[in-house]
């Protein structure tokens, strides 16, 4: 009953927060954190310490890493993947292999007679950005789309590399046995391989189910049910289950044939999943401040010092990383990708927030191990200091750089050009269809749907130009719900093209889908 009544105050804590955080404009995930962690740091001191609340850790990554990642998976799309393969590989994998060694090593000098294993065993904990944190405090901060992008598809991938090292690492430190740069190397490219292949078959065949499935409820259950499965499978697999929930994600969203009203109803839900699994995953990080601090005891201060280092090393690695990646930006030439400005080197530094997976495998260490109290403490200083503070203080950063009207532009150029090549699909749609339509009705409807999805010209009442459809009322909405389909589709096609970003293209395809539906309400 007391683990029921946290996760429920968790959730409903988390919806008060949201409010709260978006009405005075900082991230509410931090402050959710800072908020559970003093609230259980006073109760425990009023209840001399009596406070206990803890997840198996085994479970952590299982619970809450599914449906996250398939929550910001399903936004992206096979061109972005093409289009950003350099990201993955340099900020993914490289990125968190040169982490991991910076971190360790670091580690290794300020904790007398931590082994080798030891060492990496923290630097992968604490190397990978949690795309969860990102995504939570990035839009709401007002970090620009084409920025966002390359978070994501950083924050999808990296966990792998780091899982994998953390956990030849912790079998290493457990058994007393060494690590080897080769069955490291080996042990990541089975591990993706597997994923891959089997993020690829599930999302195909989930594709099939949800286009031989006529009910919207089962279509959307079963969106719900795959990220675990998949999960669990490639775990049992000896492989990713990161990236096999990211590719199955990417698979089954790129070739279900989803209709309107599954778009509209999925994207309410999994941003209701979303909202609550992230509420609870950070204030689970704040439950688990008060029993690290009681459990450090003399070795407290020490291990925050460590952790400060730390986080320092981590901090600089990026910064040189991503200056590095910015200069070969540059050579690229490709406007979509980032980052492209010094100021976009600092944001991207700063924005690589370490969350719920560091806590995770920090907890999944045997308490048995010497460095164990210490390490949870450490675990807990990264997450302040790359999470907490740079969370609360992003706003602040965003207003300095002076990035908002620069990346808006772009923004806004990219939405207009996605909405009038979405328009003329939707006219030259109903054209081709309805060759014998009458000429004032087809200029009314083309009107109609102008005004919806682009500027009105002429300033002509829109409520004028549908009366006078009337006459033909049947005909007119058969021809309409035929421009809102070649709009859909023409909008699909572009949201497989690497060119375009595809959150821009569905928030037009999300108007686009909700004018669909009130054209069949109509009809």
């Amino acid at each position: 009953m007391e683990v029921l009544f946290v996760l429920i105050g968790l959730m409903l804590l988390t919806v008060i927060v949201k409010a709260v955080g978006d009405k005075i404009g900082l991230p509410w995930p931090a402050l959710l954190t800072i908020l559970t962690a003093v609230a259980v740091s006073v109760y425990a001191t009023f209840s001399n310490g009596t406070f206990e609340f803890s997840v198996p850790a085994d479970l952590i990554l299982p619970i809450f890493l599914p449906p996250l990642l398939w929550a910001l998976a399903r936004r992206t799309s096979w061109g972005v993947i093409r289009e950003q393969w350099m990201t993955i590989l340099a900020l993914s994998v490289l990125l968190v292999v040169a982490t991991t060694l910076a971190v360790g090593f670091t580690a290794r000098a300020f904790m007398p007679g931590l082994g080798l294993a030891a060492a990496i065993l923290i630097g992968a904990a604490i190397a990978p950005p949690d795309p969860v944190a990102v995504e939570a405090v990035a839009e709401p901060a007002g970090i620009p789309r084409r920025i966002i992008s390359v978070l994501q598809i950083e924050g999808l991938f990296n966990d792998a590399a780091s899982i994998v090292a953390f956990h030849l690492a912790l079998e290493a430190v457990t058994s007393s046995g060494e690590m080897h740069a080769g069955e490291a190397v080996t042990s990541f490219l089975y591990s993706a391989a597997v994923a891959t292949i089997l993020g690829l078959v599930v999302g195909r065949v989930s594709s099939w189910f949800v286009g031989a499935v006529h009910e919207v409820i089962a279509r959307n259950a079963l969106t719900w049910v795959i990220p675990f499965a998949v999960y669990i499978a490639a775990e049992e697999l000896g492989a990713s289950g990161v990236i096999a929930v990211v590719i199955a994600a990417v698979e089954l969203h790129s070739r279900a044939p989803i209709q309107a009203e599954d778009r509209l109803s999925g994207q309410s839900f999994w941003e209701t999943v979303e909202l609550l699994f992230t509420g609870v995953a950070f204030g689970l990080i704040g439950l688990t401040v008060f029993s690290a601090i009681d459990a450090a005891g003399a070795d407290l201060w020490h291990a925050v010092i460590i952790g400060v280092i730390l986080s320092v090393v981590a901090f600089l690695v990026r910064l040189v990383w991503m200056y590095a990646f910015y200069l070969i930006n540059k050579r690229r030439g490709k406007p979509r990708l980032a980052p492209l400005r010094l100021q976009e080197v600092l944001l991207m530094t700063w924005s690589g927030m370490r969350g719920l997976v560091t806590l995770a495998l920090v907890l999944s260490v045997p308490s048995g191990l010497s460095f164990y109290n210490e390490l949870t403490v450490i675990a807990l200083v990264v997450l302040l200091m790359t999470m907490v503070i740079p969370g609360l203080l992003l706003p602040w950063l965003m207003r300095q750089l002076d990035l908002t009207t620069y990346s808006q532009a772009a923004t806004d150029k990219m939405r207009a050009t996605i909405t009038s090549r979405a328009r003329k699909a939707g006219i030259a749609a109903m054209r081709a269809k309805y060759e014998e339509l009458d000429p004032d009705i087809a200029a009314n409807i083309a009107r109609w749907f102008e005004d919806r999805l682009g500027e009105d010209e002429d300033g002509e009442d829109a409520t004028t130009r549908l009366r006078m459809a009337i006459e033909a009322r049947e005909v007119a909405l058969a021809a309409r719900r035929t421009a809102l389909a070649g709009a859909q589709q023409e909008l699909l096609r572009l949201r497989r093209d690497r060119e375009f970003n595809p959150m821009i293209v569905d928030e037009v395809l999300a108007d686009v889908d909700r004018m669909s539906l009130g054209a069949k309400k109509h009809s």
